[in-house]
């Protein structure tokens, strides 16, 4: 008789313990990795304000694609050692010297929502640095170009009043996240769950209640706020003032999922970036939202993004 306990075994969970590498410049540089060991590398950018335990929503669906995520802390986030004065374009050099050490040759890229403009500039520069090494890049809810007014103006009010920090003397953006503000956010984190649900449509309201989705964003932001919070609030400032990235350069292929019901990054960001990109393909999903689209559509989202459809 045929032992078929092996199959039957358990996915094996989760694990959200750092792996660190050594940059050139001496930073330590912090990341997870979820799915597959072993299986088709996909760098993830995380979101704002977030961390690598960000892409722990992707486990399940990695597993059943045959994905191996390596999700990176940003600088000043969750434990990597903060970089002043970086640029969204130093994203590809941090990317780079990651593949480099973890031997991947090709791999694929993936940001959601903040993280989007980080994937953009890694399929900018990428290619100089490591050629023929990107193999896709997709972006998930992506956060557009809020520098210009047009798309800042369409976010929610809460949302709006956040990000125009970032267009803020540096002292007023530290004083709103200093250290009461960050100490706070640090231990409770769940305090910010009354946030998420601001403008939310019922698809990211009904996933914000299954499972572990509300502790795994609690425990990001609790990541993103130590130490102070300098990938926060260097983002802030990123995000809100010239990107500095030639869009229309892009020649790698952009795939791009958006909520047409977001009400956290409205799906004009999408179109908007579709637009200025010469080689995007947009799917919009209708009522669905910014946290319902890379939860619930993850399989597909990683399928494509490997070649698997």
């Amino acid at each position: 008789m045929t032992d078929t306990r092996a199959d039957q075994a358990p996915p094996p969970p989760p694990r959200d313990e750092p792996h660190f590498i050594r940059l050139p410049d001496g930073r330590r540089l912090a990341y997870a990795e979820y799915g597959v060991a072993g299986g088709e590398p996909v760098l993830y950018c995380h979101g704002f304000p977030s961390s690598r335990r960000e892409a722990r929503l992707l486990h399940a669906a990695a597993l059943a694609t045959g994905a191996r995520i390596i999700a990176p802390d940003r600088p000043g986030y969750g434990d990597s050692d903060d970089a002043p004065g970086r640029t969204l374009a130093d994203c590809a050099d941090d990317c780079a010297a990651l593949a480099g050490e973890l031997g991947l040759g090709r791999f694929a890229m993936v940001g959601v929502s903040g993280g989007g403009p980080y994937a953009l500039a890694c399929a900018l520069h990428l290619p100089s640095r490591l050629p023929g090494a990107l193999s896709a890049c997709t972006l998930v809810c992506p956060l557009g170009a809020i520098y210009r007014d047009e798309l800042l103006d369409q976010m929610n009010p809460a949302a709006r009043a956040s990000l125009l920090l970032g267009r803020q003397p540096a002292w007023l953006a530290n004083l709103v996240y200093g250290a009461p503000t960050t100490a706070v956010l640090a231990h409770w984190p769940n305090l910010v769950e009354q946030f998420r649900h601001i403008a939310a449509p019922p698809a990211d309201r009904a996933v914000l209640h299954e499972g572990d989705t509300a502790a795994i964003l609690n425990q990001t932001i609790a990541d993103a706020m130590r130490n102070g919070a300098p990938g926060a609030r260097r983002d802030l400032t990123l995000y809100t003032n010239d990107w500095q990235l030639a869009l229309g350069d892009i020649t790698q292929p952009i795939r791009i999922w958006h909520g047409a019901a977001d009400g956290t990054v409205p799906i004009g960001h999408a179109r908007w970036l579709a637009g200025q990109l010469p080689n995007a393909h947009l799917t919009e999903l209708p009522g669905e939202g910014h946290y319902s689209v890379p939860i619930r559509y993850a399989p597909q989202i990683l399928a494509e993004l490997l070649g698997h459809s």
